[in-house]
């Protein structure tokens, strides 16, 4: 069991190394894990072809099933029928409808995913649609400038945090005064870029710094002491159980 001081755990995409990635299974199982440390839980959504909020991660549905079929040319029913796999597809809208294991964590971290045939007025009508209703303590994280001043500008999605993502160099040396111009109120950073000068400067602008994501022990125990905020991983478990 790792000491995280004041560094908070979230398990990424539910628990993808632990649990199958972005199910109700996989959430449940990472809020078992709550009472040992758990802060949180990281997820993705995209826009399928008829405008549903999709829990899912990648454009095409190729690394799941082995179909090259992508998401936003399907329709919902179109992706259920696909993953007839054991991957029961589910929606943002569903987390209201059901007993969502989501309701006691303090941070949930939602990446909106988007692409180059994003239509943005589809998205953010369908986030407006789909997120309000929920009342999680979400922060809507992605890489899209684009879709950070969109949500910025909407004055039913202003109010929710935002965090913009980095992975590379060049973007993160310019990422505080991005983030700050967006209204954004953290950053994510791919943990390979992360040294404790960057996170002090981060830091010197009262911007959070989130970690993702990280699965070697010995970068988490670095990170902790460079006073990382968050740290996103595969395995929660590993990390948190004596």
């Amino acid at each position: 069991m790792i000491n995280l001081k004041n560094t908070r755990l979230l398990g990424h995409r539910g628990a993808r190394g632990e649990a199958l990635e972005n199910t109700l299974a996989g959430f449940e199982h990472v809020q078992r894990l709550q009472p040992y440390g758990l802060a949180g839980i990281e997820f993705d959504v995209q826009l399928s072809a008829d405008g549903h909020l999709i829990v899912f991660h990648d454009d095409t549905l190729q690394r799941l099933i082995g179909s090259q079929a992508r998401l936003n040319q399907l329709s919902l029913n179109e992706i259920q029928r696909h993953m007839q796999s054991g991957h029961h597809i589910i929606t943002l809208a569903s987390l209201l409808t059901t007993h969502t294991p989501l309701t006691d964590f303090d941070i949930i971290e939602l990446e909106i995913k988007t692409h180059e045939r994003t239509n943005y007025t589809l998205l953010i009508q369908a986030l407006i649609r789909d997120l309000l209703p929920l009342a999680l303590p979400i922060t809507l994280t992605s890489f899209d400038v684009e879709l950070l001043a969109q949500l910025q500008r909407n004055k039913w999605l202003a109010p929710i945090p935002r965090g913009l993502l980095t992975r590379t160099p060049e973007t993160t040396a310019t990422a505080p005064n991005t983030a700050l111009q967006l209204g954004c109120t953290q950053l994510g950073i791919y943990y390979p870029l992360l040294s404790p000068k960057i996170i002090t400067h981060c830091h010197r602008y009262d911007l959070p710094v989130s970690a993702w994501t990280v699965n070697d022990t010995d970068v988490i125990k670095h990170l902790v002491d460079w006073n990382v905020d968050t740290i996103i991983t595969d395995y929660p478990t590993l990390l948190l159980r004596p």
